[in-house]
């Protein structure tokens, strides 16, 4: 079994907002993204651009959710990590993080207000496991 890793750029749109391309074996997809500050470490809140399709009920029923991904830079290299969705679970199950949420298809979507999440955010940033294993950006 082939191993396909993606393929991620981030582009410069305006000051502090970006678009985040990621191409898997030719199939694109692009999101919105702004750059946000959150308990001394730095983010990027990423939102799917609406997909191309022409069919109305596939579009109707798809979710289109923000994410926030921790991301750290040097020199060149952009590294990006999301949180660590089993370690996500983890934490709420074990009422060690107490945020609105609902289960959906074995993982957590957050539904906690901005202000609420973005304390969350903030308290857990600095914790290493609570991220996903970084993944590296270029410059397009």
């Amino acid at each position: 079994m082939a191993v396909v890793t993606p393929e991620r750029s981030l582009l410069s749109t305006r000051r502090g907002m970006y678009t985040l391309l990621c191409d898997e074996s030719g199939a694109q997809a692009r999101f919105s993204a702004a750059l946000v500050e959150l308990g001394g470490a730095n983010f990027l809140d990423i939102y799917p651009e609406e997909p191309q399709s022409e069919n109305g009920f596939y579009k109707d029923h798809l979710m289109r959710v923000h994410n926030v991904l921790k991301i750290e830079l040097t020199v060149d290299t952009l590294w990006v990590a999301d949180f660590d969705a089993e370690w996500l679970a983890t934490m709420i199950s074990q009422k060690k993080i107490a945020v609105d949420h609902v289960p959906l298809d074995g993982a957590v979507l957050l539904t906690a207000p901005t202000k609420n999440l973005q304390t969350m955010v903030s308290k857990y940033a600095k914790t290493t496991e609570a991220f996903s294993e970084p993944v590296r950006l270029r410059r397009m």
